[in-house]
């Protein structure tokens, strides 16, 4: 049974197939369409995006990467993020680092100039992607630790031992903080402050558009009870709260909010509120440990691009 099509609704689908067929098959430019059927190229503009909009244009990207550039898209969608980068899992960590190396090499290349800083975490995952990562180029730009130094035992997790590693890498500046990031009482802390060496950092900070930090959760395998700088007393006291893990020894918990504790007062770290300022925090990790920890960092917006693995990618989905 034929379906009668009014003379209107025949010209209007004519001519969007024509501009169609003229833009994504053709590969004519909007200006040319405009001259070729002698219309405006706002007329043009608006025709290509109705074409999309009633089907008579169906996108579809035909790529290997295409599950892990959709996984993206969700994110970037559910989170607001500004980007995420997905790479594929692994049995084998290494894998997974390396791969993450070559999208942050990729990223840094995009974000930053000579003269800019990248602001420095610290962890394990940050310091096994910065030793597999390769510069697309080299640049002048000065890495800045983020806060005090964690690792009494593991010290190349140290922030100032993965500023150092990018900065050679990089052929840039690396500075270094000389202070712990757990100090033994707050007036200790208030002491270290005034020290004119980490002063200088912290105003430092304070000009830092692009961060790159880790997220550390509360399992007995965590590096951050690994560092010796806390016990698991000090986890079960966080746990207790409703901690889910630390971005930059910010304590947060599922949701997103930071669970003021008593540890605060003796840590020498990047405010939570200097932190959000940041134009681009990336954020890096992967793991069904660090899945409640991840939500946490992308609901409370204290990361805006996201570098992950697929089945770490899927989980937050589907906890989103």
């Amino acid at each position: 049974m034929s379906v009668k099509v009014s003379s209107d609704d025949f010209t209007e689908q004519k001519i969007l197939s024509k501009i169609a067929q003229l833009y994504y098959v053709d590969d004519l430019n909007q200006q040319k369409i405009a001259a070729k059927l002698n219309i405006s190229r706002t007329k043009v503009s608006r025709s290509i995006n109705k074409a999309k909009q009633s089907n008579i244009v169906s996108i579809k990207i035909n790529s290997p990467l295409e599950k892990f550039i959709e996984l993206e898209s969700a994110l970037e969608k559910v989170f607001e993020l500004k980007e995420c980068l997905v790479v594929p899992s692994n049995e084998d960590p290494a894998q997974v680092y390396g791969n993450m190396a070559v999208l942050l090499a990729e990223l840094l290349d995009r974000l930053l100039d000579d003269g800019d800083m990248l602001g420095i975490g610290w962890g394990a995952t940050l310091k096994n992607i910065s030793a597999s990562l390769v510069p697309l180029k080299k640049m002048n730009i000065k890495m800045v630790p983020l806060l005090g130094g964690l690792g009494k035992v593991g010290i190349e997790i140290h922030t100032n031992s993965v500023s150092s590693m990018l900065g050679q890498k990089y052929g840039g500046l690396s500075y270094a903080i000389h202070s712990p990031a757990v100090l033994d009482s707050r007036q200790a802390k208030e002491i270290m402050e005034k020290d004119s060496g980490v002063s200088e950092i912290f105003k430092l900070c304070e000009k830092i558009e692009t961060a790159l930090i880790g997220m550390s959760d509360l399992g007995e395998d965590s590096t951050l009870i690994k560092t010796g700088n806390f016990s698991i007393d000090d986890f079960k006291y966080l746990e207790g709260l409703g901690a889910a893990g630390d971005v930059n020894l910010i304590f947060i918990n599922e949701e997103g909010k930071e669970i003021k504790n008593k540890l605060d007062e003796r840590l020498l770290r990047m405010s939570p509120e200097r932190l959000k300022k940041v134009k681009n925090v990336i954020g890096a990790a992967f793991g069904p440990q660090k899945i409640r920890v991840m939500l946490g960092a992308l609901r409370g917006e204290f990361i805006n691009i996201l570098l992950t693995d697929e089945n770490t990618a899927i989980e937050l989905i589907k906890n989103a």
